[in-house]
């Protein structure tokens, strides 16, 4: 009985939490598409095609922050050296800011 009520709780934690998860996912995209708009950012598009010429293989994140008033792109990407990468990008310029290595 105990084991059903720890299942049936996290089941419904779940159920409350995930429209949240679901609105915030939209809210990001809109003020994502807001500053693409303006002129603010490059296109996700623009900085995935430069990004890849040199750090080929799979995407696995993409959040968009603000880092410091600077907003920046951050990829997260699993190279075909089998490397995951975390990629910094300023996302007005498309510079490259920093490359680090997971473990």
């Amino acid at each position: 009985m105990k084991r059903k009520f720890c299942i049936l709780t996290v089941i419904l934690g779940l159920l409350i939490s995930s429209p949240v998860h679901i609105a915030q996912a939209h809210d990001d995209y809109i003020e994502a598409k807001r500053l693409r708009d303006q002129g603010e950012i490059m296109s996700l598009e623009e900085i995935l095609k430069n990004v890849r010429k040199s750090y080929p293989g799979r995407i696995l994140e993409v959040e968009l922050e603000d880092e410091k008033g600077r907003i920046v792109y951050e990829l997260e990407i699993l190279g075909h050296d089998r490397i995951v990468r975390e990629i910094y990008i300023d996302a007005k310029s498309g510079e490259l800011l920093s490359v680090e290595e997971d473990d």
